[in-house]
């Protein structure tokens, strides 16, 4: 074929696949548009995750620290309490064996053993995270019966104790500051002392109630002693969330009814 027949033919080729060249071209260039955002968008996802665990690793770090200085804090604050406590059981039970050598009792020797007893269970017990409840309660008995035996008029002092405290644990020394408080403003006029005591335990808790008179002392008095405040920190320390305290004063009897749950650990 002639090459001036050809020239036509091969131009208007030419043409035809101009525009699917420049297609092609576009297409190749928004598929290389679209890889560089998605590389984009991948190293930047990276980027933000990492930034995020970082954040997380700082905040779980302080957070730990906080937690520390707070269980640390709870800890000192405690051991605190304990200690106004320890005094303060001291000298009241040393008053109650005093009163009994002035009267030349010969329930006086039995009043120190018993304060024995009740002092080594606070050395090497009631330093304890948790106790035994069985151990608690006879610590319990033993205070109320050290009290009995200095009373000129005892006879409506009881002790009631429903359940089973087998394997039940328990913080120490939750109790005592109640019946501490009980004996020390339950004396009326006449030496009468009227303390009720009834410890009652279930499965997940133990309620605690106690009720005495009140007599002269309470009455001209301001306050229930460090007693009371101290086991009220106490509770909201270790029993923030799982007790309940009721305290009524009517003017002629003093009640306290409380209960915790046990804990599940």
């Amino acid at each position: 074929m002639p090459r001036d027949t050809l020239r036509p033919i091969i131009r208007q080729g030419f043409r035809r696949a101009a525009p699917a060249i420049h297609a092609e071209g576009a297409d190749m260039w928004r598929f290389r548009l679209l890889m560089s955002l998605r590389a984009a968008a991948v190293v930047g996802m990276y980027f933000v995750i990492g930034a995020a665990i970082k954040i997380y690793m700082e905040w779980k770090k302080g957070e730990t620290i906080r937690n520390q200085i707070q269980s640390e804090k709870i800890t000192s604050e405690l051991q605190f309490l304990k200690a106004q406590l320890n005094p303060h059981f001291l000298f009241n039970s040393l008053n109650s064996i005093y009163s009994l050598s002035v009267k030349k009792s010969n329930d006086t020797p039995e009043a120190v053993i018993t304060l024995s007893d009740l002092m080594r269970y606070m050395l090497y017990e009631a330093n304890r995270d948790m106790v035994p409840l069985g151990k608690e309660l006879e610590y319990i008995k033993n205070y109320i019966q050290l009290q009995r035996l200095r009373l000129s008029d005892g006879e409506q002092v009881t002790l009631n104790i429903y359940g089973n405290e087998r394997d039940k644990k328990i913080q120490p020394l939750l109790f005592i500051s109640f019946i501490e408080n009980a004996f020390k403003y339950g004396t009326d006029y006449k030496g009468r002392t009227v303390v009720k005591t009834v410890i009652s335990i279930k499965e997940g808790s133990i309620h605690f109630y106690v009720r005495n008179i009140i007599g002269r002392y309470k009455k001209n008095s301001r306050s229930s002693g460090v007693g009371l405040q101290n086991i009220r920190n106490r509770l909201n320390l270790l029993y923030p969330d799982s007790h309940t305290l009721d305290i009524v004063d009517d003017g002629e009897t003093f009640t306290v009814s409380l209960t915790l749950k046990f804990d599940k650990k």
